[in-house]
């Protein structure tokens, strides 16, 4: 009696689904916003298997661009595509049983398996149910969204149907088996056999199939190499539904399933693809996902989509970096172990990244964290000539003469807050000084006099450092003194972002660090346009001014007799320091190149004392690297300036222009705007 009354509550259930459908079918076909088919190109890029060329451009001429790699791949094996006629028939079998074992019989939608799922969840309580074919989950990795509203899953539903219209069976499983999640970054079944057993699907044993079935429910829960034991329980679950539904003996079964779990893990070895070719993958990832597409899509895409990508790099450039940093780790060796480093190099007049390196030593695999684009970190005092000095000398609020008092701002537990790195105070000091010696009491000033939140949009909504948090009802965020003045922000900022930022000193615009300049298809169609890459921030008279503020820095302040370049060619920049010495940083730029390098540890502690700040050194060895090259022995040696900017002598004392009664020790030279 119980089990016809399941039944018949089942058969309520489906009838109410084909009501449901029915009813929001007709909404949707009523709606703009109906999307009942998938897009054709999602499906067709899986199957499609072309390579993938990156470009650039020798001198900067566009008219003859110059291949770098001329089949983009990863030897990680993290996307393999492989074509349903080399995948073996006992593999597809697995994901059937375990996935959907109506998948021949159904059309895309299983009402069946859908009614019994929701019949459960709504009398058993039960917290989730699983009723998702193979082609909805086909529908679902493809478009990358998994949102549980009845509006995504009722156009799931009319896709699935839709799409099995238009494709067989096996296509369809050829598409799922190449896009599935499973574990560890590998996106296929092709790319889970190298790597978890180092072999290609056809030579898979029945257990291994078993287990790489089995991974694909929960990536995370099954992950064979951190929970053995979650594996071995859902494999033997998969073997089970083979067994049940026909597939293997029971002697098969029997002896597959008393077999342990013996994984053979492919090792990366050398890397295939540089620091520069990452962070163009890393790019493209992020564009594809924003337009909605899944990250398996996207990168089924950048490795086998035929695309054409136009990069910005300088091999040259790239090879130096490269060099320099495979030895670094063994020349930071102290009293402790080497910390980590990264270093970006652009073009500051139109944001290309010419060379970057995400960590020390040889790069020993594929997708690795690159400190340089993925790691966040707080930039201590390199904010601010962003944070401050730039909006306040841009709107006139302050010049090189204007005054300010080196003096505790206030006290905090008894202590005067905030202090300078050398626990010492001034009086009044001007611009100029407070700048080079990166005096943190003028910056805390300076902060007030211009607003915490004025700042801190002007480094989100004009410098685009993302990283950094707005404020909300009940906290606010990085919009205050300890963030903007001292650079000990929230949860950090990317080098890549802070590097960015400094591009606004080069003639007043800001231009993003970008890898690539454009993305085509196969047939040339461009996908991604990255060309346009400037936006006004300050004025170039402003730009000007900075930059003459920030190579007092070099010659006269926190980083004077540190760096050899200087002597023949015009350098600015500036150092930072974070809490407890944890990151040592330093921004500096020439008339052609601007470059930027972090050093840390993976977990912050101090970096021993005896390295200084160890990334002023490895900026100036390795641009002065870069300039002893053909290519940038030429390059200019002086930054221009607007005609508008001029030296003008100042009392230090007073800020204003000097007259008959000053005395030479109270007077200095320094930049003004004209006017």
């Amino acid at each position: 009696m119980k089990k016809f009354i399941n039944v018949i509550l089942i058969l309520i259930v489906i009838s109410m689904i084909f009501a449901t459908v029915a009813s929001a079918g007709a909404g949707l076909l009523l709606s703009d916003k109906a999307e009942l088919e998938i897009n054709a190109e999602l499906v067709s890029s899986v199957l499609d298997d072309s390579k993938t060329v990156l470009y650039y451009y020798e001198g900067g001429d566009v008219n003859s661009p110059k291949i770098l790699t001329e089949n983009l791949s990863s030897s990680s094996s993290k996307y393999v595509f492989t074509p349903i006629s080399k995948i073996p028939q006992s593999m597809i079998d697995a994901f059937i049983a375990i996935e959907d074992k109506r998948f021949y019989s159904h059309h895309g939608v299983d009402f069946l398996r859908s009614g019994k799922a929701i019949a459960n969840y709504i009398f058993r309580r039960s917290s989730s149910f699983g009723a998702s074919t193979i082609t909805q989950q086909v529908i679902k990795n493809l478009t990358g969204q998994s949102q549980r509203t009845p509006t995504r899953k009722i156009n799931e539903i009319f896709q699935a149907l839709n799409l099995e219209k238009k494709y067989s069976k096996d296509e369809i499983l050829e598409i799922y088996l190449n896009i599935i999640n499973l574990s560890n970054g590998c996106t296929g079944v092709g790319a889970a056999a190298e790597y978890y057993f180092s072999k290609a699907p056809s030579e898979l044993s029945l257990e291994e199939i078993s287990t790489i079935a089995a991974i694909t429910n929960n990536p995370s829960l099954y992950d064979p190499i951190r929970h053995p034991e979650n594996t071995v329980k859902r494999r033997d679950t998969v073997l089970l539904c083979m067994y049940e539904q026909g597939y293997i003996t029971e002697t098969e079964y029997t002896n597959a399933k008393a077999s342990g779990l013996v994984l053979n893990i492919k090792e990366s070895g050398t890397a295939k693809n540089s620091w520069f070719v990452e962070t163009v993958i890393s790019d493209l990832v992020d564009e594809y996902t924003a337009q909605g597409y899944s990250r398996q899509y996207a990168y089924g895409q950048i490795f086998h989509g035929g695309l054409q990508i136009f990069t910005t790099v300088n091999p040259e450039i790239q090879n130096i970096l490269e060099s320099y940093y495979e030895s670094l780790g063994d020349r930071l060796i102290t009293d402790r172990p080497a910390p980590q480093s990264s270093m970006i190099i652009m073009d500051q007049y139109n944001g290309d990244i010419l060379g970057i390196v995400g960590a020390t030593g040889k790069k020993q695999g594929e997708l690795l964290q690159n400190y340089a684009t993925d790691t966040r970190r707080p930039p201590g005092s390199a904010i601010k000539p962003l944070s401050v000095y730039a909006p306040l000398i841009d709107s006139g609020e302050i010049n090189w003469a204007s005054i300010i008092e080196d003096s505790p701002v206030t006290q905090i537990s008894g202590k005067d807050w905030p202090q300078n790195a050398n626990r010492k105070y001034r009086g009044d000091i001007d611009i100029s000084d407070a700048l080079a010696n990166s005096v943190n009491t003028a910056a805390v000033k300076l902060l007030y006099r211009l607003g915490e939140e004025e700042s801190l949009a002007f480094l989100k909504d004009n410098l685009h450092i993302e990283s950094l948090v707005s404020p909300s009802k009940n906290a606010a965020g990085d919009a205050n003194a300890v963030s903007l003045a001292l650079g000990q922000t929230l949860h950090g900022i990317t080098l890549r972002e802070l590097v960015s930022a400094y591009s606004i000193f080069s003639d007043g615009n800001m231009s993003r660090a970008r890898s690539y300049y454009k993305v085509t298809d196969k047939n040339g169609n461009i996908i991604f346009d990255n060309r346009q890459n400037q936006e006004a921030v300050i004025r170039r008279e402003s730009a000007d001014i900075m930059t003459k503020l920030l190579e007092g820095v070099v010659e006269h302040g926190t980083a004077a007799g540190k760096i050899s370049l200087d002597e023949k060619i015009s350098v600015a920049g500036k150092t930072g320091t974070t809490q407890g010495n944890c990151d040592r940083l330093f921004v500096g730029y020439t008339p052609s190149l601007l470059g930027g390098v972090w050093c840390g540890y993976d977990y912050p502690e101090p970096i021993s004392p005896s390295l200084g700040n160890p990334s002023i050194k490895i900026w100036d060895e390795v641009m002065s690297l870069i300039y002893q090259t053909e290519s940038y022995q030429k390059a200019p040696k002086q930054f221009n300036k607007s005609d508008k900017v001029q030296k003008q002598t100042y009392n230090k004392k007073t800020g204003e222009f000097v007259s008959w009664k000053d005395t030479d020790e109270d007077t200095a030279e320094g930049w003004f705007i004209a006017e």
